[in-house]
């Protein structure tokens, strides 16, 4: 029987959900879950309806080269075992999952994915999650030491107010979640891990001498970087060059 879920589990494997490859047993326990949570019934919501929208707006079409699909199930039949109950994917609908991958593998070079991790921040955004502690700086950067595997140290952003922080996690790894007001916007900052993480997306830009990546999707925007060792996700439904002067105040030596 498989064990219950909690709400970060169902964050980590509600794309797999929604794409019909999650095994039998683990569905019906995220159902559960999902059913008794209205944050994770929200974020189910969401993400159908953004895979729905991708799926409408999808152009290309493409068709994998003869003998693939028998070399993918292969693969996925003796790596099956090993994974994680979040990855399992019902076998009869592996061999299309990876399809699909094999082919973004094919057009990396020409097109430019959108980033899971910018997306996780946007449902992390959306979600307007209460906040766990407040104060100054130091109040929140000591409140993480004992929490989190690496160095909170909260931004110091120009004409913004530190609100708060709690606890959050993008996709499978926990983050401090800080909460700012600037120019009378919400401002979500992720700090992370971003250990095996590719942070990068659609967009490139450079603040500081440092490249940033940014994704916008249902009228917010998003900015990734790293600085120091420790991954940033900058979520806000202010514009790009706004988040480009919020990104290079935290990047100032």
């Amino acid at each position: 029987m498989s064990a219950p879920f909690d709400c970060a589990e169902v964050e980590r494997t509600v794309d797999v959900y929604l794409d019909r490859e999650l095994a039998d047993e683990d569905r019906v326990e995220l159902e559960r879950h999902v059913a008794g949570c209205e944050a994770c019934a929200r974020l189910v919501r969401e993400q159908a309806a953004f895979k729905a929208r991708f799926r409408a707006a999808a152009s290309v079409r493409a068709r994998l080269p003869q003998g693939m699909r028998a070399r993918i199930r292969h693969s996925l039949e003796h790596a099956q075992p090993t994974l994680p109950r979040w990855r399992r994917v019902s076998m009869a609908l592996a061999p299309a999952a990876a399809a699909a991958l094999a082919l973004s593998a094919g057009w990396s070079s020409t097109r430019t994915r959108t980033s899971p991790v910018a997306e996780a921040a946007i449902w992390r955004h959306t979600q307007d999650l209460p906040i766990e502690v407040s104060g100054g700086d130091d109040v929140v950067r000591d409140w993480f030491s004992h929490k989190v595997r690496f160095a909170v140290h909260p931004p110091r952003l120009p004409n913004a107010a530190l609100v708060g922080a709690r606890l959050a996690n993008l996709r499978d790894r926990d983050a401090a979640y800080l909460v700012y007001r600037a120019d009378g916007a919400r401002v979500s900052v992720f700090v992370f891990d971003p250990s095996n993480l590719a942070l990068v997306a659609p967009r490139r830009r450079e603040a500081a001498g440092q490249e940033i990546y940014f994704q916008g999707e249902r009228g917010y925007n998003v900015a990734l970087f790293r600085h120091g060792g420790v991954g940033y996700a900058f979520a806000s439904d202010l514009d790009e060059d706004h988040l480009v002067q919020l990104v290079s105040s935290t990047l100032q030596p």
